[in-house]
This record gives structure tokens, C-alpha cells and sequence, in this order.
């Protein structure tokens, strides 16, 4: 522990995270002039004795882990005052920060499955179990390969099931037993990420654990909890009697196997999941070195080992992009409604006929609901979207390709650029299937020759 009049080597910079039960700071430690990150209590509940109980609790937790997996803590500060933990500061983004904007392929989700359960493996043979494992406390530090370096960061929940005994700590602490005194039903974790065992009172265990990583490598496979309802009860009911949906429901292009491996770690029964985080390393890493000997032969084994690479585009920028071209068509049917009696007068003048002047009308007055549930679909951010758009497809296609027509209509004005651009409005609809299925995922879907190519 750090006495009082030691604490003033650490200079607060800035706030960098907070949660219900702490805020997070960079540092400075003047004395040996590097960065760290201090974990305070909130205002609100710092003179809370249980809750500084926990906090002093997580530092000794963490502090008994070595592993690079596990963000490392340098000191724990009692004051009088306030307390606070002093831990490595990790550069990067939390996990949650990079679902919204990244599409991991299978062999991110794999590398990170395999850092990950390798950490919870060493808090386990400390007698560690985490209770609390989520996008939100895991970091990404950058590393020469996505997704770099993966680093559990928060054990405020962590459950010891063994005494600390001198051979187990840092230093020669006396044996104790580090345990969250619970009230028998009260739940102890965050809801959407817990085990079904531990929302119904029972113990949690190394098991619960690997249902909570296994759920967190589905997210990532998917960018979807399954099992998140409108409300915390609707969660918890899905949680104890729904199935998660096979991964290729939202992404077709993930290994079957790696389906396997993670829904075997959502069993609803602990006696069905793998038994040690060990074994769960196992199987990812088997199942990662047989993706990379079957991309280094140029070819696929067989349906289970098909590479999943995701396309050089990120999923923010593909629903920016598919956002931006549906207001895009919105603009020109508004305009065209607007000038209705000018495009039929045009057509008239220039075709002898009203027929063009009406197709088009006909295509703006059918397009813009089309593109209006597009629009609202993108930025709510549709989970199913792809499939729905692969059924509106060949109906979209249509209303597109009448929509070539629409330059015909400024022939004088344009002249030889009247067939370039019908062509790029002919291409359009092609390129937003190819684009919204990089953020958006068919079911049965139709780029995997595409990412084949890419993945070459």
C-alpha cells in the first residue's frame, strides 16, 4: 500500500472511462515518469464501506495475476479521503467502442478468443472467477496484427474460491479470502453477458466465465447480443430458455466450426460448456492454425474451415456511404415530383411522348417509401437488414434501372455525358448491394466470391 504523503506522484490528466462503480483517469506517476490509469470511486458512494471494501478487493485480485492478458496494477492508495487503484494505462479501444465501427473476421475473433480465454485460465488457477467479463472492460491495444493485444481490464466483481495463502500473493500477505458477500438471488454481474446459472442464484464458477466469453466472441462475430430484450426481464427470459441463432444467420461467411465452439459455450447447463478455459484455447487455436494452413494451400479443406475475411471497409462507413446515396435518391424523386409537369413537358418536346416522363414519375412515387425504410433501417442500425434488402433487391433493381433513364431527360444540356452517367446510375444499385452487405451480412449471402478474392 502507498501512505499518504506518497500520493501526490500521481498528476490526474484527464478522464478516460467511468462506470457505475468507478471512473477511470490518466495519470502521470512523476516518480518514475510514465503514464497510468487510477480507478476512483464516484463521489456518490466513495465513503461507502462495502463498496471500498470491493475496490480494495479488485486491486488485490488483480494484483495476484501476472499475465499479459490481464491489465497489470501497480499500486492501491487508501486516504482517508478517497481510495484508488493504480493500474497500467493500456493505449487503445474497449471492445464495445470497436463493435460499431470494425467487422472482425474469423481470425480476429479467434486471436482474441484464444488472449482472452488464455487470461481467464490464469485468474481461474489463482481461484479467480471474473463474474463480470464484457465488451466493455476488455481493451484492444494496437499490435502489429488486428486485433492486437487483448487485455481484461475490470475484476470490481471478481469471486475468490480459495484462500490467498503466501505462495499465491505478491508479497507476504496474510491468507484471506477475497469473496463478494452476496445475498442469496441478488444478482452480481451485468445481466445481458451473465450465465443462466447466476441469474438463478447459484455460484458462479469458472463455467460461467466461458458462457460470458463465449457470448462476448458471438458479438463479435455477429455485432449482436442474441439474447438482449426491450427490457431486463425480457433479457433474463431469453437468457434461461432461448437458443442463440446459428452465427450464419447474421454472418454466412464465419466457420460452422467456430458456431460449434461458441454455442457449446452458451450451453444452457455448466456441465455442457468446456470445462477449463484451457480447453476452450485448445479448440480456437486448433481451429485457427487449420484456417491458416488451409489459406496457405490456396484452398478450402472443406465447408467448415472457409475463411471469413471481412470487406476493406468498415461497418460505420458502409452505413455512412449507404445512408448518403439513399438521401441522395430521395433528392432527385423530390425534385422530379416537384417539377412533375416540367418532366413530362420535357419528354413531350424531346421524345414526342409523355412515356418517359411518366416512367420516371412512376419510380420516384414507388422508390421513395423504398428508400425512406432503407434510410430509417441504416440508421437505427437493423440487425437483419441484409436479409431484407436481399429480398428487396430484385424490386429495387427495377425502379433503379427505370431510374437510368432519368439523364435522357437533359440530353441538350449534357450531350456525350448522357450515356455516363445512365451507366453510373446503372452500376448503383450493385455497388450499395456489395456495400451494405459489408456492414450487413445476407443470409445466404451473395459476396462470398467476392471475399474469396480479397481473402487471395
Amino acid at each position: 500500500m502507498t501512505s499518504e504523503r506518497d500520493t501526490d506522484r500521481y498528476q490526474i490528466e484527464r478522464e478516460i472511462g467511468r462506470g457505475g462503480m468507478g471512473r477511470v483517469f490518466l495519470a502521470r506517476d512523476a516518480r518514475l515518469g510514465r503514464h497510468v490509469a487510477l480507478k476512483m470511486l464516484p463521489a456518490q458512494v466513495k465513503h461507502d464501506a462495502e463498496i471500498s471494501r470491493r475496490l480494495g478487493q479488485e486491486a488485490r485480485a488483480a494484483s495476484i495475476l501476472n499475465h499479459p492478458g490481464v491489465a497489470t496494477v501497480y499500486d492501491f492508495v487508501e486516504r482517508a479521503e478517497d481510495s484508488f487503484i493504480v493500474f497500467e494505462y493500456v493505449e487503445g479501444k474497449t471492445l464495445r467502442e470497436q463493435l460499431g465501427v470494425h467487422r472482425f473476421s474469423a481470425n480476429e475473433i479467434l486471436s482474441a478468443g484464444i488472449q482472452l480465454a488464455e487470461a481467464l485460465a490464469a485468474a481461474h488457477d489463482q481461484g479467480i472467477i471474473h463474474r463480470d467479463l464484457k465488451p466493455e472492460n476488455i481493451m484492444l491495444a494496437p499490435g502489429p496484427e488486428r486485433p492486437g493485444r487483448v487485455k481484461i481490464l475490470d475484476f470490481g466483481l471478481a469471486k475468490m474460491h480459495r484462500p490467498l495463502t503466501a505462495s499465491s500473493t505478491a508479497g507476504g500477505a496474510t491468507a484471506e479470502t477475497l469473496s463478494v458477500s452476496t445475498t442469496p438471488g441478488l444478482l452480481v454481474g451485468t445481466v445481458n453477458y451473465m450465465a443462466p446459472e447466476q441469474l438463478q442464484g447459484e455460484a458462479a464458477d469458472a463455467r460461467s466465465d466461458l458462457y460470458a466469453l463465449g457470448l462476448v466472441l458471438y458479438e463479435m462475430a455477429t455485432n449482436i447480443n442474441p439474447f438482449v430484450g426491450r427490457t431486463p426481464a425480457s433479457t433474463i427470459a431469453s437468457i434461461l430458455h432461448q437458443e442463440a441463432p446459428p452465427i450464419s444467420k447474421c454472418n454466412p461467411l464465419a466457420p460452422p466450426e467456430l458456431d460449434r465452439i461458441l454455442h457449446r459455450c452458451l450451453s444452457k447447463r455448466p456441465g455442457e460448456r468446456y470445462h477449463s478455459a484451457r480447453d476452450l484455447v485448445a479448440e480456437l487455436s486448433k481451429l485457427r492454425r487449420e484456417l491458416a494452413e488451409g489459406s496457405d494451400s490456396s484452398k478450402v479443406a472443406s465447408p467448415s474451415l472457409a475463411p471469413a475475411v471481412a470487406l476493406a471497409i468498415s461497418r460505420g462507413r458502409a452505413r455512412a456511404l449507404m445512408m448518403f446515396i439513399q438521401t441522395g435518391y430521395l433528392v432527385m424523386y423530390a425534385s422530379e415530383l416537384y417539377k412533375v409537369h416540367e418532366v413530362l413537358r420535357v419528354s413531350r418536346e424531346l421524345y414526342f411522348s409523355e412515356f418517359l416522363g411518366y416512367l420516371l414519375t412512376l419510380a420516384a412515387v414507388c422508390g421513395a417509401p423504398v428508400r425512406l425504410y432503407l434510410l430509417s433501417a441504416l440508421g437505427f442500425d437493423y440487425a437483419d437488414l441484409g436479409e431484407k434488402f436481399r429480398r428487396l433487391f430484385p424490386a429495387l433493381l427495377v425502379l433503379d434501372i427505370s431510374w437510368v433513364a432519368s439523364p435522357l431527360l437533359f440530353l441538350g444540356q449534357l450531350r456525350g455525358l448522357t450515356l455516363l452517367c445512365a451507366g453510373a446510375l446503372a452500376f448503383l444499385p450493385f455497388a450499395q448491394r456489395t456495400v451494405l452487405y459489408a456492414a450487413y451480412a445476407p443470409t445466404g449471402g451473395h459476396t462470398s466470391a467476392v471475399q474469396q478474392k480479397l481473402a487471395g
